[in-house]
């Protein structure tokens, strides 16, 4: 098990946080069919909510492993970078921004993610419930948003 700690973000941070967000992003998408509405951060239109979110780093020594940035009530955004995935990153970026978080919190993961939604079941979030919802009027499929409540 790799050794890692987590803090607060540091602007310093910024370059990384990028990098592991688009890849992550992008992953995410797939797993959910909508690869092709990636946008990388650096251009998003949720850019600035995204840096208004209160945000933990995980690092080693050497780089950024992963982040979670979060609303008072809702967990926004958790990305590990996928080369050190599966090494309890995750789970320990989300219970420390859990402590400081009022109840109920709320996320939105896409019904297919099985492995987020893996975690955040470990976390004590329950399914509250599933939508399918078209993105954009000249694309008729419809994308799932499984809604998931931890009180």
């Amino acid at each position: 098990m790799p050794k890692f700690n987590i803090r607060q973000y540091q602007p310093n941070d910024y370059a990384e946080v990028c990098r592991i967000h688009d890849v992550s992003r992008k992953e995410e998408l797939t797993i959910g069919g909508a690869e092709k509405y990636f946008i990388p951060l650096e251009t998003a239109p949720y850019k600035d909510d995204f840096f208004s979110c209160k945000i933990y780093v995980a690092y080693d020594a050497d780089s950024i492993l992963g982040f979670v940035a979060v609303h008072l009530q809702e967990l926004d955004y958790i990305y590990v970078d996928p080369i050190h995935q599966n090494k309890g990153i995750g789970y320990a970026l989300a219970t420390t921004a859990l402590r400081y978080m009022s109840r109920p919190v709320s996320l939105d993961v896409f019904a297919e993610n099985t492995k987020a939604k893996k975690l955040y079941k470990k976390l004590g979030f329950k399914c509250q419930e599933v939508r399918y919802q078209q993105w954009d009027l000249n694309d008729p499929k419809k994308y799932s948003d499984e809604k998931m409540i931890l009180n």
